[in-house]
């Protein structure tokens, strides 16, 4: 019997979702541009909708601000509500959606100031992990708290049309989830200088996040124990891939990219600026060492815009090689993958949609390298693919029920000779969400969580076994 071969993904799908982006936006209804939140009129006059901006490393970047009326401008003031745009609808009002800036110019201050904003997030957390290996405890139980404080400053010149900013974000952490734990950690998140034209094109260098194309929902929010899954204290499951090698913010690399709007500049209100004006693209770059390896890496990312459709995509390619190029110090990573999504947004009540990912890691050891350098290490090199959906659901006035599916899965390249096959891991993630907006101002979240994580390893020598978790949330976030 032969022994089968990791599939690699080839340029097909890539092409085919491009030729579909392109095609479906020509023959969308440019009425959807116009889409307001059929809810304007039912939210005090003290939070415009259209306040909210992006998502950051681990929470939503901003959220609902009181009426520019309250807080006159000045040098240093709390951004309006005009720094976030909303030219189509983003989602339902308070969902997880509404709370990604899907690639728009944030934060929008064509002025000489400086805009401070940010967030604050406390989750109360219980989890329970069944261990399927029998050389640990069956079960483990942990009941455990994480919080997370950002003030973001960003220093503003422009003459109404072409500006300059800077943005930092100075953040405290409760309990991150590192190896050692740490329960108080202070950090950075966004650290960049940006520079272009409102609305047509900037370029942004230094540490951000980049466009997201692929949208879980309204849980498995980042940097919770809830978004790894089933784990014990020998295996991770593989974490869902989001074109995501040069997504998140890098520790000590730097990011360089050129977002352009191309329905900016063009003039004229209907004909080509009407089809490009739902048009975002970010060419984005990487450079730098992480206290490792070098990184050298390019992504593109893709989003076509009508509010109540939505497309992403973006391809990535990342090569990590040491600095010392002695042999016996030779380990190298040549990483790739594509990701894309579609969201479909019915205001008032539901919005939905399905995500893909694939990528594929090739990991050169010393050994490897030294015995044949162009075949990688067969067990940490191999195929990772991710697909899943998420749907929001407003049966009432601030009340959001959310539910989503992920499914991962890890092939690598080392064979099982018992069954002739290759060794394999996959993640599989549930969720259901309910969220209450108390007065527009606090988001109160409720996350119950199942994860299961099968583990073929024949290269361990331990024979194949699953966890599984169940988990319970509860998240206050005021988001300022």
């Amino acid at each position: 019997m032969r022994a089968r071969k990791p599939h690699r993904p080839t340029f097909t799908f890539v092409c085919c979702s491009i030729v579909a982006i392109a095609a479906c936006g020509a023959a969308l209804p440019a009425r959807a541009a116009e889409e307001a939140d059929p809810f304007a009129n039912e939210k005090p006059p003290a939070v415009p909708a259209s306040n909210v901006a992006a998502p950051s490393q681990q929470a939503p970047a901003s959220a609902p601000a009181p009426s520019d009326a309250n807080f006159p401008t000045g040098l240093v003031e709390r951004l309006p509500s005009s720094a976030y745009p909303e030219p189509v609808i983003r989602g339902l009002y308070g969902s997880s959606l509404w709370l990604d800036m899907q690639g728009h110019q944030w934060p929008h201050y064509p002025r000489i100031g400086v805009g401070i904003s940010g967030y604050g997030w406390v989750d109360t957390d219980y989890k329970k992990t069944r261990i399927g290996d029998p050389g640990q405890s069956d079960h483990v139980t942990r009941l455990f708290t994480q919080g997370r404080f950002a003030l973001r400053i960003t220093p503003t010149y422009s003459n109404g049309s072409w500006f300059v900013q800077a943005q930092a974000e100075l953040i405290a952490n409760l309990e991150r989830l590192d190896n050692p734990r740490q329960t108080v950690v202070a950090d950075t998140d966004d650290l960049w200088i940006r520079t272009g034209v409102w609305n047509a094109w900037d370029v942004t260098v230094g540490r951000f996040e980049a466009f997201s194309v692929y949208h879980l929902g309204m849980g498995l929010d980042l940097n919770t124990d809830e978004r790894v899954g089933a784990y014990d204290q020998n295996h991770i499951g593989p974490q869902p891939y989001l074109a995501s090698y040069l997504f998140y913010r890098p520790d000590g690399l730097e990011f360089v990219a050129l977002h352009l709007y191309p329905g900016g500049m063009v003039s004229g209100q209907g004909g080509l600026a009407a089809l490009l004006r739902p048009v975002r693209i970010e060419l984005l770059g990487e450079w730098g060492n992480d206290n490792f390896l070098n990184n050298v890496g390019g992504r593109g990312a893709i989003i076509y815009d009508l509010g109540w459709l939505k497309l992403r995509a973006a391809g990535e390619y990342q090569w990590r090689f040491p600095p010392d190029p002695s042999p016996n110090l030779h380990n190298e990573y040549k990483n790739r993958g594509f990701a894309g999504s579609v969201q479909f947004v019915f205001a008032p009540w539901i919005e939905f949609g399905p995500n893909y990912g694939r990528s594929i890691v090739d990991f050169f050891n010393p050994t490897s390298y030294m015995n044949d350098p162009v075949r990688p290490e067969t067990t940490t090199s191999g195929d990772t693919t991710s697909f899943g959906g998420f749907a929001n659901i407003r049966p009432f006035g601030d009340m959001l029920i959310g539910a989503g599916a992920n499914y991962t899965t890890f092939t690598n390249l080392h064979l099982n000779t018992a069954n002739n096959e290759y060794d394999t891991s996959s993640n599989t993630q549930y969720f259901l969400a309910l969220q209450y907006l108390v007065h527009r101002q606090l988001f109160v979240k409720v996350v119950g969580a199942y994860a299961k994580s099968h583990f073929d390893l024949s290269f361990s020598n331990m024979a194949s076994y699953d966890d599984d978790m169940f988990s319970v949330r509860v998240r206050l976030m005021y988001l300022y």
